[in-house]
């Protein structure tokens, strides 16, 4: 009789999850500012702040990007520079685009038209750590309304 109860609640979990991810519904974000971060435990730091208008990206850029002590976006070392300017070729692609297609583009930044910084070291972007502080600052909701 148990074994019975707990197949019959797993099918019930099973169809309210289904029924909750029914994506024929298409999620769209209120216009305004978003702020959002990834932060993990080895110092890594990348905080992000984009402007959205009808799910649009219309500004985007780096309030932090920095691993280790070595800041990305304001550093004398041309690798470090040079992984900076990376992540802002990568933001950049965002830009002009609608938030729920294009942030999935980032996970495969080798598609992108981004500059190899250093073949040698094999120095490259990290473009999925952009996507995590992108979904926060989604999660998050509006920062600041436009006005």
């Amino acid at each position: 009789m148990m074994k019975k109860f707990f197949v019959l609640f797993a099918l019930a979990l099973v169809s309210v999850a289904l029924v909750a991810c029914d994506t024929t519904e298409e999620v769209s974000h209120e216009d305004g500012r978003y702020r959002g971060a990834y932060i993990d435990r080895d110092g890594q730091e990348v905080v992000v702040q984009f402007d959205l208008e009808d799910n649009v990206v219309t500004a985007f850029s780096f309030r932090a990007l920095q691993y280790g002590g070595a800041n990305y976006l304001d550093s004398d070392d041309p690798i470090i520079s040079g992984i900076g300017e990376q992540h802002k070729q990568a933001a950049e692609h965002l830009i002009g685009q609608d938030i729920r297609e294009a942030l999935t583009d980032l996970y495969e930044p080798g598609d992108l038209d981004i500059d190899d910084v250093d073949g040698f070291s094999g120095a490259t972007i990290r473009s999925n750590k952009i996507v995590s502080a992108v979904r926060d600052a989604l999660n998050r909701g509006v920062y600041s309304y436009p006005g």
